[in-house]
């Protein structure tokens, strides 16, 4: 059984499956309000009375706001009893090995604890109660969406600098990418434990041309050593070492380019990751903007030649390119500790990453 967590505490991140979804992540959903209730069994008085309050209150959960996530153990919950999934803001889990619910400290060897937590915004502990204290909690969350204190004012703990490259090296890249044969761009994912690319266009939509030309990367990497590494060091604390991929991405208008919300550290084959570096190589479009939503949804948009550095653990999200093209650097950075990591999971990366330029390169950025 896990310790229930504490009000201030960050909430357990967790995969469970739901109607549709095999695992579903729950930490992508991050940047809203969310009520998890640890209802257990509709076929118990108590849990199915606080769920049928929620439920009942379901104008609270609109999806962009807030949501509603109930975690099941009973399959009759889902066979007999007919709970589904409610657009736009009210989803189940469905956690019939208990792994989920005792992640949480709702349930040991012997008794279920029916329960549920109120999860602000940046994915912390705001507020945690037993079944009976439904109302207490909707209440709270009522409150929360109405007085709202502005998330936008909050920023996100980020690194900008402008002229990371000069305008003509910049166009150069731009260059590099018409010539370049670009192909779609997919997405690391865990799969039978093992880290796979997968392409779906509903999470991602990106065209990707890799640096193959020596000149070129060792250019790059001169101008991130020099003008971005001691700038990290000093606004971060932390020492970069290694670049991951060279490549030049392109979000264009005419399929509302785009790549949702995700964290870019969280397979085996990803693990190794520190920072990620979005570097604009233009203007002249419209969208196309970073957002960190656990920390608000102020948008952040680095100037032609400039970087914005992030932590990979954070969840971000490019917004969709509505007018015009945008063309950007987007490396990763890591150190030796990563690189560690990074050849202790080789063997959980399928072939077909493993074998790419990026995963060819490793040896030479160290």
């Amino acid at each position: 059984m896990g310790e229930i967590p504490q009000v201030g505490e960050p909430a357990p991140f967790f995969a469970a499956a739901t109607d549709g979804v095999e695992r579903y992540s729950l930490d992508v959903v991050a940047g809203r309000w969310i009520v998890l209730m640890f209802f257990g069994t509709a076929g118990q008085q108590a849990p199915a009375d606080g769920l049928a309050l929620a439920i009942q209150r379901r104008e609270l959960f609109n999806g962009t706001d807030a949501a509603l996530f109930a975690v099941s153990i009973d399959p009759n919950d889902r066979a007999q009893r007919g709970l589904v999934n409610s657009d736009p803001g009210i989803r189940f889990f469905w956690d019939f090995d208990l792994a989920v619910t005792r992640l949480y400290g709702a349930a040991d060897e012997a008794n279920l604890q029916p329960c549920l937590f109120l999860i602000d915004p940046a994915f912390r502990i705001a507020m945690s109660a037993p079944i009976e204290a439904t109302g207490l909690v909707l209440d709270r969350l009522e409150k929360e969406l109405r007085e709202a204190p502005g998330q936008e004012a909050q920023l996100a703990p980020v690194l900008t600098l402008p002229r990371i490259f000069e305008p003509e090296f910049c166009q150069a890249l731009i260059a590099y990418y018409h010539a370049g044969g670009a192909t779609e761009s997919g997405f690391a994912k865990d799969v039978d434990g093992r880290t796979v690319q997968r392409i779906d266009t509903f999470l991602k939509r990106r065209s990707d041309v890799f640096i193959e030309d020596e000149t070129v990367i060792a250019a790059i990497r001169d101008r991130l050593e020099k003008r971005l590494f001691p700038m990290i060091r000093r606004g971060l604390g932390w020492q970069p070492q290694h670049i991951e991929r060279y490549l030049v991405s392109r979000y264009g208008d005419e399929q509302l380019g785009f790549f949702s919300r995700h964290r870019d550290d969280v397979t085996a084959g990803t693990a190794h990751r520190r920072f990620a570096v979005s570097l604009n190589l233009n203007d002249g479009y419209e969208g196309g903007e970073l957002v960190f939503p656990e920390f608000g949804m102020r948008t952040y948009r680095p100037p032609p030649g400039g970087a914005t550095v992030f932590s990979c653990n954070m969840l971000h999200e490019a917004t969709p390119v509505t007018k015009g093209e945008r063309f950007v650097f987007v490396p990763f950075l890591y150190d030796e500790e990563g690189a560690r990591i990074r050849q202790r999971n080789l063997g959980k990366v399928a072939p077909d990453l493993r074998g790419n330029r990026q995963q060819r390169r490793a040896k030479r950025d160290r």
